[in-house]
């Protein structure tokens, strides 16, 4: 079997990114699921990345699915729940889940405003009166605060290495990344990381007016911080963390 860099890029993503954000992510979905308690325990994980999410909600006693358009993401997420293949701006399913969660900054890589709204009028279509769609995306501020910084941003083990080199592009708000690296994977020798992403930064205004576009409700703006930035930052905020209803 061939083996791509995505492939590592992913393996070494779960491991020095999807892991650490998720131990915050984690307690700010304990208070929501006990905020907001519901009997209907189904849960649907959009853009579910290596699947962390589904392992949280699938110990918990949920039934939960997710759905990626990164096969190698969708690799490793099976071993954690169900999975399909999808794009979260027309999901392929056609039932309601009682909790819908988009983590990650998911969101944050549609550039352009219309494909946000596409985004969560799909996410609508899979909502009844009871559901809650709850999803963070980067504050705009960090933007050139961290993305902006000279210095990559490293993270590494003993199988992976992961360097992320930044810059902000003030004139159309895209945070861009290039991402360097190597991971030796459990099928495979070392794969060498050759990566580019992008990201756009949205305010709160341009989330709140999607949101609306595809007849959604904010319920809760919460201000999350999973790496204890906000004190080094001249800017508002680190994310925000949406909790949703249908209107």
């Amino acid at each position: 079997m061939r083996i791509e860099p995505y492939d590592a890029f992913a393996y070494a993503y779960d491991k020095g990114l999807g892991e650490r954000f998720f131990r915050a992510a984690r307690r700010i979905l304990e208070q929501l699921l006990t905020r907001y308690p519901t009997s209907h325990k189904t849960h649907l994980d959009v853009a579910c990345g290596t699947g962390l999410a589904l392992e949280f909600f699938r110990t918990r006693g949920w039934k939960t699915l997710g759905v990626d358009a990164s096969l190698p993401m969708l690799s490793l997420a099976r071993a954690r729940g169900t999975v399909v293949a999808g794009d979260f701006r027309a999901l392929p399913l056609r039932r309601t889940f009682a909790r819908i969660t988009c983590l990650y900054d998911s969101l944050n890589h549609l550039k352009d405003q219309s494909d946000l709204v596409a985004a969560f009028r799909a996410v609508s279509r899979l909502m009844d009166p009871d559901s809650l769609f709850f999803f963070d995306m980067n504050h705009p501020d960090i933007y050139p605060e961290i993305w902006g910084m000279k210095k990559p941003f490293i993270a590494e083990g003993p199988q992976f290495r992961l360097e992320m080199a930044t810059a902000f592009r003030k004139r159309d708000a895209t945070g861009l990344a290039l991402v360097t690296g190597w991971a030796v994977l459990p099928t495979g020798g070392r794969v060498e990381i050759h990566e580019r992403h992008e990201q756009r930064a949205y305010s709160e205004r341009e989330i709140v007016d999607a949101l609306e576009s595809a007849g959604l409700l904010p319920v809760e703006v919460i201000d999350f911080d999973p790496y204890n930035e906000a004190e080094t930052l001249d800017g508002g905020g680190v994310k925000l963390f949406f909790v949703c209803a249908r209107r």
